[in-house]
């Protein structure tokens, strides 16, 4: 089974994402710039905005997090696309009649909308897991573990496709082998970062990993 993250994966979510969470850290008094805001959050949950909120000595605002989600979900809903190869991967995918999903640190309705609006929503149906139901996000390896109990499969025979370092960790932590979907300027990393993750550049290597389609 193959298990996918969502933001940076499957759809171009991150950049939209991490605009939208800039501003509104400029508006909670925050002094941080949008390359310090990706570098800080991405791959992260909600509780690292409030850690760095109180560690900062600002005060997490009274509408936090639905304020954020609603002006988050309205830009990604208009703006958000498929990662190059995404659809076509999915499409191979399911003509091998390979299972596999989505775990993500995101919010489900959030996993939705992107999805959705990438075209993508058709091929994972209700098969999308978010670390808030079960309790810990990433690095934590609960809801990959939780995916792979779904679908009755064990942790080894599931492969990860991730793209944080927060992800490499939690499919190691898990017992699962992770490629890690870098682009060409990251592929310098150190590979503590990577957490034994195997390094790709693009989704067409993952079918072209996978093999040809079983024949019928």
């Amino acid at each position: 089974m193959v298990i996918f993250d969502c933001d940076g994966v499957l759809v171009e979510s991150e950049p939209i994402f991490n605009r939208v969470l800039h501003s509104y850290l400029l508006c909670c008094g925050a002094r941080i710039s949008l390359a310090e805001c990706c570098a800080e959050f991405t791959g992260k949950s909600r509780d690292a905005v409030e850690d760095y909120l109180t560690a900062q000595s600002l005060e997490v605002p009274s509408g936090w997090p639905g304020d954020f989600y609603d002006q988050a979900l309205a830009a990604l809903s208009q703006e958000v696309t498929a990662v190059k190869g995404a659809v076509e991967l999915v499409q191979d995918l399911r003509a091998k009649g390979m299972d596999f999903c989505v775990a993500s640190n995101g919010l489900r309705d959030k996993m939705k909308v992107t999805l959705a609006r990438a075209g993508l929503l058709p091929f994972f149906g209700e098969h999308m897991f978010s670390a808030y139901e079960v309790g810990a996000s990433k690095p934590a390896p609960d809801v990959f573990l939780h995916a792979a109990r779904q679908f009755g499969v064990s942790p080894g025979d599931c492969l990860v496709v991730e793209d944080s370092s927060s992800g490499f960790e939690a499919a190691k932590r898990a017992g699962m082998p992770c490629l890690a979907l870098l682009p060409p300027a990251l592929l310098d990393s150190p590979p503590a970062a990577l957490h034994g993750a195997y390094r790709i550049t693009a989704l067409q290597e993952v079918v072209q990993m996978l093999g040809p389609k079983a024949q019928d």
